[in-house]
C-alpha cells in the first residue's frame, strides 16, 4: 500500500455513509465529516467539510448562503487574478470571479475556509478565510 493510501485510510473513515443532504459523506476521526457534493447555488460538486458527526440542514444552509454571497466576497477580497506576473502571462484568461470552488470548510464557530481551482500544474491556488458574518479576514494565493 502506498504512503498516500496509508495516509488516506488512517485519516478518513473509508466507509462512505449515505445521507439525504449530501448523497454520501465520510467521517474523520477528529469529529468532522466531508463530502463531494453540489451546494445549492452551484451546479458542480465541491468538497465540503464541517464539524459534527454528520451533515445537518443548518450547515447546508450556511454553505448555500456563502455561495449566494460569493460574488461580493470575492470582490471585497481584493485578491488579484494571478499570484505573479509570470503566472498571469501563462494564464491570461483566468478570473477568480469565475473560478470553480474546489474546497469549502465550515468551522464550528461559523468561519469558512475556501479554495478555488486554478492550474494545478503551477502549484498556486487562491484561498480565502471568511468570518461568520461573511467578511473576508484573509485572502491570498498559496502553494
Amino acid at each position: 500500500m502506498s504512503n498516500q493510501k496509508n495516509l488516506e485510510s488512517s485519516y478518513w473513515n473509508p466507509e462512505l455513509i449515505s445521507h439525504s443532504l449530501v448523497g454520501h459523506f465520510r467521517r474523520k476521526p477528529s469529529g468532522s465529516w466531508a463530502a463531494d457534493t453540489a451546494v445549492r447555488g452551484i451546479d458542480y460538486p465541491i468538497r465540503i467539510a464541517a464539524d459534527g458527526n454528520e451533515p445537518c440542514q443548518a450547515q447546508m444552509d450556511r454553505f448555500a448562503e456563502l455561495i449566494a454571497r460569493l460574488p461580493e466576497i470575492i470582490a471585497s477580497s481584493n485578491l488579484s487574478d494571478a499570484p505573479t506576473d509570470e503566472w498571469r502571462s501563462k494564464h491570461p484568461d483566468y478570473r477568480l470571479a469565475s473560478a470553480r470552488i474546489s474546497f469549502c470548510r465550515l468551522y464550528e464557530d461559523g468561519r469558512f475556509f475556501l479554495s478555488f481551482d486554478a492550474y494545478p500544474e503551477d502549484d498556486w491556488i487562491p484561498m480565502i478565510d471568511i468570518s461568520p458574518d461573511f467578511k473576508v479576514t484573509l485572502a491570498d494565493w498559496g502553494v
